[in-house]
């Protein structure tokens, strides 16, 4: 089984959108499961009351998600088994989509939680496993194969401060890989003065996401450019989504609204060399990369 991640940078960062089209793409291709890092299945944003893109499962893909919330699902789905995973929303269940629609998913919060998900899916035998999340629950993707990161306006309509936050996050998924051997090792979450402290040495850290839990990305990027890091494991970045679209605030309340992101798209290109694409008007870019990536390896494994 091959596990994918969207690792959307804020809310409304297009990770759903990109999400709904891996599967699209993956279907035909094998059987699949889909869960989620924490929740995701608002039907409105619950700051700006906008309407939020759901999830969209077809018949036969497995879903990893809560009893509690499956009453709001649009699809028919049966229950196959429910595990000891505990969430806020009560136990995990391993769910068979009988007929296609929307599906609300919470998943496990924690990384030994998702790999518990991916030991009691091994029974069912998916091909694929796409796992939903966002900047503030990112460090279970330590455990996923391939990652795609979501950005775009709803973080920031500042086009230099989207710039230097997905290099510095591009930077640390880049990291290589090394064992502590006679290196310092530094586990949980790093903070900037410890790389200060250890700059003379080569550190290694337990992932990329170790490093990106801090605020100072600018910092962050200083250091991860004159420090000697490894990591112990990290996922391989597949491309960068932009999302121009971001929510407004009016006086009568949001509306959607969008900014040019083709310059920070450019700069991504030639600075950070990983493939950005806008996925509402580029989605066959997408498709290439994962067909080339993720269907390429798994035939390569089989």
């Amino acid at each position: 089984m091959l596990s994918l991640g969207v690792f959307g940078t804020a809310k409304n960062t297009g990770k759903t959108t990109v999400l709904n089209a891996v599967l699209r793409c993956l279907w035909g291709f094998g059987s699949i499961a889909v869960t989620s890092i924490g929740f995701d299945g608002e039907d409105l944003d619950h700051i700006t009351g906008l309407p939020k893109p759901k999830v969209v499962v077809d018949e036969g893909i497995l879903v990893v998600t809560s009893k509690e919330v499956v009453w709001r699902s649009t699809a028919k789905l049966v229950l196959l088994s429910e595990t000891r995973i505990e969430t806020t929303f009560g136990p995990l269940g391993i769910y068979r989509v009988k007929s296609s629609g929307r599906v609300p998913l919470v998943g496990p919060n924690s990384s030994d939680a998702l790999l518990e998900v991916k030991d009691v899916l091994k029974s069912y035998d998916p091909k694929f496993l796409l796992v939903d999340g966002a900047i503030n629950r990112m460090v279970p993707f330590q455990h996923v194969d391939y990652i795609i990161l979501a950005t775009g306006a709803s973080r920031s309509r500042d086009l230099k401060e989207l710039l230097l936050e997905a290099k510095a996050i591009c930077k640390a998924l880049a990291l290589p890989k090394g064992e502590a051997e006679d290196r310092v090792f530094l586990s949980g979450p790093i903070e900037l003065k410890l790389l200060e402290k250890y700059k003379e040495r080569e550190i290694v850290v337990e992932s990329p996401f170790h490093l990106l839990l801090v605020s100072d990305y600018e910092t962050l990027f200083e250091l991860l450019n004159k420090v000697k890091i490894f990591v112990l494991r990290r996922p391989e970045l597949l491309c960068v989504t932009l999302n121009p679209y971001y929510p407004e605030k009016r006086v009568e309340g949001f509306r959607l609204a969008m900014v040019d992101l083709g310059s920070l798209k450019k700069l991504l290109i030639e600075e950070v060399h990983v493939p950005c694409i806008d996925v509402l008007r580029e989605e066959d870019e997408l498709f290439k990369i994962l067909e080339s990536k993720v269907i390429g390896k798994w035939a390569f494994m089989t």
